[in-house]
């Protein structure tokens, strides 16, 4: 990176934290009145700045009455409907999708394109591909965001003598925002180590081991799976504080890791359509929405809201601070449920106390030897990543093998994109240390929701009876 690609950097994540430690500060005490007026000045501004340069908003808002815009009276959007026109959704024309999709492929680290705009891109949890943008400002807000949570809601601040150790187990390609994040707040302060989560666990733990991190950041899942290693005398770390984020964390991983560590994890909410939405605080009662710079709303089926309390079906996120790629009403399939009650810590914000939805399986394949191989459900996602030509994608561990269940997006080679997929799976389990089992692609028109009570959609589900990490 050159030197003035790195003083970029530090500029602006210099702002970031003066943003978090002032106004982002004071929006964590905003009385509700004061906060509803704050979303609604800054709902109005982004309505209109989308009607004036998003043919696509224009079109979706003809016959509604913009000039007060009530957030009710506007129709939500879905990511498909965002991606069939994405060259008029972004506000800037030289944001064309397939000069970014190019851009995507060739990152390494926090390159810009067009020396002013990140790129991410996520299948999300339903599998359907997005492609998100943001600019130096916008990004400026994502950051400050991330000080916040890191230093307000978890207590973790930079300190220069010694540097503070921080170990990082998820994402590392810069196409997730995750990953992005970590690399653009990357300035020195503090010593990351930075792990793939797709790496075998046994691999991870010597990482660690050697590196000694104060604080640890990652995928529930996979930190579980540490937590035994560390339960099982492979591991010795003693961290002062864990945060797990991009997954739902259940009840077991979290005792897994305080059994570990002797420490209450935190919890993040992320997204890749904005960056954290949510964390908790020191008394853990749900994760705080960070509601100043987001409209969370919590709907039923109908697109109606739900009481507190109750589990909606789907949420409505309006993006209040990127206006290079307008966000309104925009449905995430996360089933959460969220509670207005007051927080002991004394912060106003409503809290996320319950998601569902969002919780992909760990896979226990064999390895070459016959031992077992936990293999995250990040080593499965990632093949994806590269292939745009798969609108939406499902796979199944059954007794027989993988079954995967593949959307195409128009006129996307069938045979060519097959072969791709089931190559990039047997690719990536063999980089994990596992032995690929029979991977069967089938191509359909669509991937139904799971039925049930939790109506859950899972993009990597075990059904095969498998044995757990720490089963004999």
């Amino acid at each position: 990176m050159s030197l003035v690609d790195s003083l970029r950097r530090l500029s602006d994540f210099s702002r970031a934290l003066m943003i978090s430690r002032t106004e982002l500060a004071r929006a964590d005490r905003l009385d509700p009145a004061a906060l509803s007026h704050l979303q609604q000045q800054r709902l109005e501004r982004l309505v209109c700045h989308a009607k004036r340069h998003c043919p696509i908003y224009r079109d979706h808002y003809r016959g509604v009455d913009l000039h007060h815009p009530s957030l009710g009276a506007l129709p939500p959007v879905t990511k498909g409907q965002l991606m069939a026109r994405f060259d008029d959704w972004v506000t800037d024309d030289r944001l064309m999708l397939v000069n970014l999709e190019r851009h995507l492929e060739s990152l390494h680290q926090d390159e810009l394109y067009l020396g002013r705009y990140r790129v991410t891109a996520t299948s999300g949890s339903t599998g359907q591909r997005g492609v998100f943008v943001y600019g130096r400002a916008e990004w400026r807000r994502n950051l400050a965001n991330f000080a916040r949570l890191n230093e307000r809601y978890v207590g973790v601040h930079p300190r220069l003598h010694p540097r503070l150790r921080v170990g990082v187990v998820g994402a590392t390609s810069p196409v997730h925002i995750s990953a992005r994040t970590s690399l653009s707040a990357g300035v020195g302060i503090n010593r990351v180590l930075r792990l793939d989560a797709r790496r075998p666990v046994g691999e991870l733990a010597a990482a660690l081991d050697a590196f000694k991190p104060e604080f640890v950041v990652g995928y529930p899942s996979v930190l579980a799976l540490l937590a035994h290693e560390q339960q099982a005398g492979a591991l010795h770390l003693s961290p002062a504080k864990v945060a797990t984020v991009s997954e739902v964390r259940t009840p077991e991983m979290t005792d897994a890791i305080r059994t570990a560590w002797g420490v209450d994890p935190f919890d993040w909410y992320g997204i890749t359509e904005g960056g954290v939405l949510a964390s908790e605080c020191q008394h853990r009662q749900g994760m705080h929405l960070f509601e100043d710079l987001f409209i969370v709303e919590n709907v039923d089926a109908d697109g109606e809201p739900v009481a507190a309390g109750e589990v909606g079906h789907k949420l409505l996120i309006t993006n209040l601070f990127n206006s290079t790629q307008p966000l309104i009403r925009y449905e995430l399939s996360d089933m959460v449920a969220l509670d207005s009650r007051p927080c002991p810590c004394g912060r106003t914000s409503r809290r996320v106390t319950a998601i569902d939805g969002r919780s992909d399986d760990v896979l226990m394949l064999s390895g070459p030897t016959g031992a077992q191989v936990a293999v995250h459900p990040m080593v499965m996602r990632r093949p994806f990543l590269g292939l745009p030509m798969v609108r939406q994608y499902k796979i199944i561990l059954e007794e027989a093998g993988v079954r995967v269940l593949v959307v195409l997006a128009h006129d996307a080679p069938v045979e060519a994109t097959m072969r791709k997929v089931r190559a990039g799976l047997v690719a990536a389990l063999a980089d994990a240390g596992a032995a690929a089992p029979g991977i069967v692609v089938e191509i359909v028109e669509r991937i139904a929701r799971e039925q049930g009570h939790g109506a859950k959609f899972k993009l990597i589900e075990s059904r095969r009876r498998q044995l757990s990490p720490t089963s004999p």
